[in-house]
């Protein structure tokens, strides 16, 4: 293209210097015409190319891979007697993940969790959400829900994470100890 204009000034060039000036003006509209011309071939060209991309680009399927791994997580009062549960997680954005998961007894008491957490530090990860726990000793008999901005800590070599907000909705000195285990290969 560029070999093109070149030549095409040089032809006007060398065709001005041995023309008249009405013929070098019919050269000079000529290769303007030509010039116009070319640049409107080639703005076409390049809008067509970004069309054909933008349509390639939509037709490109939006995959999100979720790449889920599965945890341990326990309250005292029923990891004394049973299993622990277990809570699935997934990287989401921004560096949170998402968790849901649960654990129960053959007495139908449970632990559940549902929500988002990120990694604040080395010990400390942030968890947004909601957390149950139903014991039916504890509380009156009623679940007790805690929700909002929580923070898990891990003390030493210790392979679990514990909810810092331990007080059950009792209240008094009755302290519901809710684990997560493994997070480091996880988070």
């Amino acid at each position: 293209m560029k070999n093109l204009i070149k030549f095409c000034l040089a032809f006007t060039i060398v065709l001005g210097l041995g023309c008249s000036d009405s013929s070098q003006q019919k050269v000079t509209n000529a290769i303007d015409n030509t010039s116009d011309s070319i640049s409107s071939k080639l703005s076409e060209l390049n809008d067509t190319l970004k069309n054909v991309k933008d349509d390639i680009k939509s037709r490109i399927p939006k995959v999100e891979i979720n790449v889920s791994k599965k945890v341990p997580i326990g309250l005292q009062w029923i990891s004394f007697e049973s299993e622990k549960g277990s809570a699935e997680i997934i990287k989401k954005e921004d560096n949170w993940f998402s968790i849901k998961g649960e654990q129960t007894n053959n007495s139908n008491e449970y632990l559940k969790i549902n929500g988002r957490m990120k990694r604040l530090d080395a010990n400390r990860i942030s968890f947004d959400g909601t957390i149950i726990t139903y014991i039916k000793d504890n509380n009156g008999g009623m679940p007790c829900e805690k929700t909002g901005t929580q923070v898990f800590l891990k003390k030493g070599d210790r392979a679990y994470y514990r909810l810092q907000k331990m007080e059950n909705c009792a209240g008094g000195k009755l302290l519901d100890y809710i684990d997560i285990y493994n997070l480091d290969n996880v988070l």
